[in-house]
Formats: C-alpha cells, sequence, structure tokens
C-alpha cells in the first residue's frame, strides 16, 4: 500500500509540474479609426494573460501581408502575468480602409489566436495623383483605358477599376451607357469619404459586335449623396478594348484537312493610282477559297479616317473568290501620300488575319 501511494504521489506532481498554460487575450482587435498617411507608422499592443497552471510561451507572429510588422513577449509568462505582442501598420502608398491580420502560436490553450488591426488611410495628394489621375466628380479613379488583349469567341474575361473618394461627403457611383456585352458593377455603389470602391468588368466575347479589335465606351457619374453638399457631381467615359479571335485548337484533324484557305490576290500591297486631293480613290482584289469547306469573311479593318472596305459577299465555296473593294476619300484622308493597312479576317486557320499595305500618292492642287 506505502508502494502504491508514492507511485500516485509522484504521478500527481508530475501532473502538476506540467500543467498546461491557457492564453485569454484582453484584446483581439485594435481600431486606428481615420488618419493621414503622412502621420507614418502606427502602432498598438494586443495583450494575453496567462490564466493556466504553467508558463506560456508566444511562439512566433505571423503577419498576413508584409504592410504589418510585429514584435512579442519572448520571455516566459508566468501564472497570471501579462505578455504583449506588438502590431505596426505601414500606410505609405496604401491608401483607403484596411484591414490585416496577425497570427500568434503559442504553448498554451488555444494554440493559435487571430488578431486583426483595421483602419483608413487619407493618402498624400502626390500619392492620390499617382495612384488615381482621373477625376469623375470627387471620386477619382486609377485609369479610363482598359486592354484586355485578345479572346477567344465564346469566353469572357474580367477586369477592375479602382476608385477613391477624396472627398468629406458620401458619393454616389453609377455607370450608364453600357454595351450588352459589357456588365459593370461598383461594389460599394456608395462611396464613404476617404473609401475605395471596386468597378468590376466583364466582356462576353460571344455577344461582342465585331471580330478583331472592339473598341467600347461607358460612362461613370459620381454625384453626392446629400444634395446639401458642397461636392461636385462628374462623368467620364471608360473606354474597354479587346481583340476577339477564333479558337481554332478544338479543330479536329479531319476539320483542320477540310478547312478553307484564303488567297489574296494584291498579296501583301495594294497600289492605287495617284490622285489629286479631293477626289475618290478605288481599288479592288479577290480572296480565293483554295480550301475544301466555305470560307467566311469575318472582318475588313482599317484604323485610318477616311479609308473604308466592303465585299461583295461574306462568305464563299471551294473555287470560288469573293472581291473587296477598298475606298479613300481624299477630302477626310489628309495625309500626301496613301499608306495604310487594311486587316483581312476569315475563318482559314492557317492565315486568320492578313495584314495589306494600301500605297498612293495625293497630289496637292
Amino acid at each position: 500500500m506505502k508502494r502504491l501511494a508514492l507511485i500516485l504521489s509522484l504521478f500527481m506532481t508530475v501532473a502538476v509540474a506540467s500543467g498546461q498554460p491557457v492564453a485569454v487575450w484582453l484584446e483581439t482587435c485594435h481600431d486606428f479609426g481615420t488618419f493621414h498617411e503622412q502621420d507614418g507608422k502606427v502602432t498598438c499592443q494586443l495583450r494575453v494573460v496567462n490564466t493556466g497552471d504553467a508558463d506560456l510561451l508566444i511562439l512566433r507572429v505571423k503577419s498576413s501581408c508584409g504592410c504589418t510588422a510585429s514584435e512579442f513577449t519572448r520571455a516566459p509568462i508566468a501564472v497570471g502575468d501579462t505578455g504583449v505582442v506588438t502590431l505596426t501598420y505601414n500606410p505609405k502608398g496604401r491608401p483607403g480602409e484596411f484591414e490585416k491580420d496577425a497570427f500568434v502560436y503559442t504553448n498554451g490553450e488555444p494554440a493559435r489566436e487571430r488578431l486583426q488591426i483595421k483602419g483608413n488611410v487619407i493618402p498624400l495628394p502626390e500619392t492620390l495623383d499617382e495612384q488615381f489621375p482621373v477625376r469623375v466628380g470627387a471620386v477619382l479613379y486609377n485609369g479610363s483605358t482598359l486592354p484586355l488583349g485578345e479572346i477567344s469567341r465564346g469566353r469572357g474575361r474580367m477586369t477592375y477599376m479602382s476608385g477613391y473618394n477624396a472627398s468629406t461627403d458620401s458619393i454616389i457611383v453609377s455607370a450608364s451607357n453600357v454595351p450588352r456585352h459589357l456588365s459593370v458593377s461598383m461594389v460599394p455603389d456608395t462611396v464613404p469619404p476617404g473609401s475605395t470602391s471596386t468597378v468590376t468588368i466583364y466582356f462576353d466575347s460571344k455577344q461582342a459586335p465585331l471580330w478583331g479589335l472592339n473598341s467600347d465606351t461607358f460612362t461613370i457619374t459620381a454625384e453626392p449623396l446629400s444634395g446639401s453638399s458642397i461636392e461636385p457631381s462628374g462623368y467620364s467615359q471608360v473606354e474597354v478594348m479587346a481583340v476577339v479571335t477564333e479558337d481554332f485548337s478544338i479543330l479536329t484533324d479531319r476539320e483542320r484537312e477540310r478547312a478553307p484557305e484564303a488567297v489574296v490576290s494584291c498579296g501583301e500591297r495594294l497600289n492605287f493610282d495617284a490622285v489629286t486631293q479631293g477626289e475618290v480613290m478605288r481599288q479592288t482584289f479577290t480572296i480565293t477559297n483554295r480550301g475544301k469547306d466555305r470560307l467566311h469573311l469575318r472582318r475588313l479593318w482599317t484604323g485610318s479616317n477616311g479609308i473604308t472596305a466592303s465585299a461583295d459577299r461574306q462568305e464563299v465555296k471551294r473555287g470560288k473568290d469573293m472581291t473587296v473593294t477598298v475606298t479613300v476619300d481624299t477630302n477626310v484622308y489628309q495625309e500626301p501620300l496613301l499608306n495604310a493597312l487594311l486587316t483581312v479576317m476569315t475563318d482559314d486557320p492557317a492565315h486568320p488575319s492578313r495584314t495589306i499595305r494600301l500605297v498612293g500618292e495625293i497630289k496637292r492642287m
């Protein structure tokens, strides 16, 4: 019996000696409120009390992003004592509202705790100019031209704009005159002072009206929520550009073997006879289908004012051709020499897009 009592006594002594630390946090969130970027770094301390029956150790602190620096009590925290985690936020180049997390790992219970800091940064004037160069009323945006690159027909692509309310009033933002193949949303659509808003734009190539380059615009409007506000209303055009292409990667070997083949009679250059300024220049060339399946003309496009191109048909069978007429109105095209580019787009998978240089002399009167 004495031996058993001794064993039980030793077991209880070990159990007490290897007790469990318990971490009770007095604060898990700190709100810095609104402060200016030029004020520099802001710092707070979040405290933890050890309510267990063994020393508490803070093992490490992991921040959610590089802009949050942390320090912490590294010595063992005795039972009943308090430890501290210090979090620092650097607002430089980070205007607007923020919420950042830091995860604290300990040897106690709980083993991990999430701490949070938040606030709202009023940026430097030069920071605003650099990051948000486009003004729409009292709201500043980081751009007004959105290039999306190439998108295969049938697919979509999303892009974003950021806006910042640089005023002291809440501002309502909205989009109008949006083409049907674009979707535009504002989150939030009522922007508090010193806060940001995200404009999400989705381009649906299946609904896009043109093959090749599509250049579309919609209108952003910003107006104060309060009718008595002294802040100005405003609007601006946003341009969205995308090149819609055909996805030939889905063709089978048989479909490729039977695919249309476009042969342009003028090659890469179309020459015009010399004309006097004020006259109209016309020239034609043919596109012949040397493939097996029907050839479809997708688009004739030139970016030069005063130059148009049209075809007498939009598709041709094997061995047949279509005639393309290019017209240059020298009343609109004011250069002394004709030197422009015409893009021909077809469903020929080997050469879906061809560029033809238009050349000629325009004599001044």
